[in-house]
């Protein structure tokens, strides 16, 4: 704790005589990009970051940036209430930034990404209430950057996790997804998703070939994601269905 309040007090520092805060937030991102190699990186990114956003709450890339990494945090930790808390914080800096920029995709996203990890984590009616409002992000991402594989990715997973009734569509997810790996074949997030696809349709085959492809990207354009989540749940779900 000591150690982040002087990194912060620093960044002040810095960010006051006029230092470029980009170049700090390309180092924070670096980090958050290198969370597999040291997992002391993704705190120092949040404290960089923060830093940034307390010496000038206007700068709209370090806000939203901060609200992915309140996400990544999220996600790291263990217990419900810590995950929930900083979702809770996440969702208010993709606000934040969308009352700052209301045409920036990235903003919208992440705001999007958050409250819906809020729905996931506390349960399926709270994620049933969130679902009007994730897809209205989700189509406001898609509308100002059409190319945004992330949104790309989440609008295929809600049709996937849907019921029917509600909106859920298999087929649509797996249109979704193709677009997606068509903009880059490397995100092996994607390979996952689509493998879930198949498996919800039973076609065992075509998820094989999926969850293989993505374990076998030798330069994932995510690699802290392709070491950390993407490849540990492709061998697991490979498992899952070996013989089925």
């Amino acid at each position: 704790m000591v150690k982040r309040s002087i990194m912060v007090l620093v960044l002040l520092v810095i960010v006051g005589f006029g230092q470029n805060a980009d170049s700090l937030i390309d180092h924070a991102i670096h980090l958050y990009e290198t969370r597999h190699m040291e997992g002391a990186n993704l705190d120092e990114s949040y404290s960089i970051l923060e830093g940034i956003v307390n010496a000038d709450a206007t700068n709209v890339r370090a806000v939203y940036e901060l609200s992915k990494v309140c996400y990544l945090l999220g996600d790291r930790a263990e217990e419900k209430s810590e995950k929930l808390e900083l979702y809770y914080k996440g969702r208010d800096y993709g606000r934040e930034a969308i009352e700052l920029d209301d045409e920036s995709a990235d903003a919208h996203f992440w705001y999007m990404v958050n409250i819906g990890r809020v729905g996931q984590t506390k349960g399926v009616l709270n994620s049933l209430a969130l679902v009007p409002e994730v897809r209205r992000e989700i189509e406001a991402v898609l509308e100002l950057d059409p190319k945004y594989i992330g949104a790309l990715d989440a609008q295929a997973m809600l049709y996937y996790e849907l019921p029917g009734l509600l909106g859920g569509n298999l087929n649509k997810s797996i249109e979704s997804l193709d677009r997606a790996i068509a903009l880059d074949s490397n995100y092996t997030l994607l390979y996952v998703d689509m493998a879930k696809v198949y498996i919800k349709k039973k076609n065992y085959e075509k998820a094989r070939w999926h969850l293989e492809r993505a374990i076998a990207i030798e330069t994932p354009t995510y690699e802290a994601d392709h070491v950390l989540d993407d490849k540990p749940e492709a061998i697991e779900l490979l498992e899952e269905i070996k013989d089925k």
